[in-house]
């Protein structure tokens, strides 16, 4: 899998949904651009998670060591 920066993350959300704009102009009711944009959606939150599970650590494990003070 490849890692993306938070700045790739939001770039590639732009891009994508301006083309997905582009390609439904004046027809965003449509039901195929509802479903790509709501998959589109998921999968830019998914990899949010993904960046977050990687990047930011539970500071609160580091108090508490097994068996000691």
């Amino acid at each position: 899998m490849i890692e993306r920066s938070l700045e790739d993350v939001y770039s590639y959300e732009k891009q994508a949904l301006d083309l997905l704009a582009e390609q439904f102009k004046g027809k965003e009711d449509h039901p195929h651009y509802k479903e790509l944009k709501s998959l589109l959606i998921d999968q830019l939150n998914d990899e949010l998670r993904d960046y977050a599970a990687n990047h930011c650590s539970d500071r609160r494990t580091d108090d508490f060591r097994e068996g000691g003070y």
